[in-house]
């Protein structure tokens, strides 16, 4: 029976606090950050891209849009992959340190958000819109739309939704 040597060139314990501190505290975050929500043509009433996209998730009675959730639905989609991501992401990060969170926290951001996308795209899941909203999209928009899918008349909120990665639980 051989024996298995280990060499240790450095000491690795403060990498390993910081990779396990930051794994912890970080989060990958999908949806449409401020930055990023400002729609290409006039905004109607002050609403955004980040605001049409939480009005059209969470639903809004008073207005009669019922919730779509394609945040929820696209995420849930791509559950398994942003797993295996995710626990790549920590073997590697214990194996070499704290610069691997980034890389994976990418991967895993990329992945949920095109599923959140491909999810509005493909309609999975999401209530279709009603008579009225499609009477009104003929009239209300300039080009006269005529698409039947709920979630997109122009594109530019689907297309601005995207990830990043803050530091959520404090130091």
């Amino acid at each position: 029976m051989s024996k298995s040597t280990l060499i240790v060139n450095s000491d690795f314990t403060e990498k390993f606090k910081e990779t396990v501190s930051r794994f912890k505290r970080d989060a990958v975050l999908i949806g449409i950050p401020e930055s990023d929500a400002p729609r290409k043509d006039d905004e109607v009433d002050g609403i955004n891209n980040a605001a049409l996209l939480a009005i059209n998730h969470f639903g809004s009675p008073k207005q009669n849009i019922p919730p779509r959730q394609p945040l929820t639905i696209g995420i849930r989609n791509a559950q398994d992959d942003i797993a295996e991501t995710m626990k790549n992401t920590a073997i590697a990060a214990l194996k070499i340190g704290p610069r691997a969170l980034e890389v994976g926290y990418a991967r895993a951001g990329f992945i949920a958000s095109s599923a959140v996308k491909k999810a509005i795209n493909d309609q999975d899941g999401i209530l279709p819109p009603s008579a009225a909203t499609l009477k009104a999209r003929k009239y209300l928009t300039k080009a006269g739309f005529k698409g039947t899918k709920a979630l997109l008349v122009t594109g530019q909120m689907r297309n601005a939704i995207t990830f990043v990665v803050r530091s959520v639980w404090g130091k």
